[in-house]
């Protein structure tokens, strides 16, 4: 039993290796830290929250217009960690505008979200799609010395697809998936909200000419 256990624990640990070496971004490398963009424009389409009852508790004045504390909410924390120079403007976009192309990331094949209706009007388009919100939960065997324990960690989450594009050339700069994610213990609070949005941020965005390293 306990060498059935000790090759469970090694697979289980090589599933996660290797979920975890898995790219989830590209960059184009002709982008880089010698572009220095000064405008952004923002689009994204509505979020999709996975438990209505937490949006009502949490952030009860945006039960019916929960765009207008995404849309501040994700500016707030990408003028928090870009250059001083660079200004974001945001717009709500329905679904219907954002179409998808497919692309490699790693091995795997990936949606590259692409908005119809890109303008000469700002320097960087970044489109933000496939908004989830809810709470997920993990499984992990943990050692105490003695044996083993399953432990169950929970998570309130957000994660979405982005891409950046030239807004002039319609050229795509780079793309990808982010997650952030906040550990509860029961109840979840708007607090976990606002570190699940500024982890997301900062996973969607470090590696971008745009970001402060």
């Amino acid at each position: 039993m306990k060498s059935l256990r000790l090759i469970l624990l090694s697979v289980f640990a090589s599933m996660l290796l290797t979920a975890c070496g898995a790219p989830h971004y590209f960059i184009d490398a002709d982008w880089t830290e010698n572009s220095k963009p000064t405008n952004v424009k923002v689009v994204f389409s509505m979020p999709k929250v996975a438990e209505p009852d937490d949006l009502r508790d949490d952030l009860p004045e945006y039960t019916s217009n929960f765009a207008k504390w995404f849309g501040p909410e994700l500016k707030e924390n990408l003028v928090s960690r870009s250059r001083d120079n660079v200004h974001y403007s945001m717009s709500l976009i329905q679904r219907e505008n954002i179409s998808y192309k497919k692309k490699e990331l790693g091995d795997d094949e990936f949606s590259v979200p692409y908005f119809d209706l890109i303008k000469n009007d700002a320097d960087i388009y970044l489109v933000v799609s496939n908004v989830w919100i809810g709470r997920e939960s993990e499984t992990q065997w943990i050692s105490n010395g003695v044996g083993t324990t399953m432990v169950t960690y929970l998570y309130f989450s957000m994660k979405c697809r982005y891409a950046f594009y030239d807004a002039r050339t319609k050229k795509l700069l780079g793309y990808g998936h982010s997650k952030g994610k906040t550990g509860y213990t029961f109840a979840v609070t708007r607090s976990d909200w606002e570190s699940s949005l500024r982890k997301m941020v900062y996973n969607l965005a470090r590696e971008t000419p745009l970001f402060v390293r």
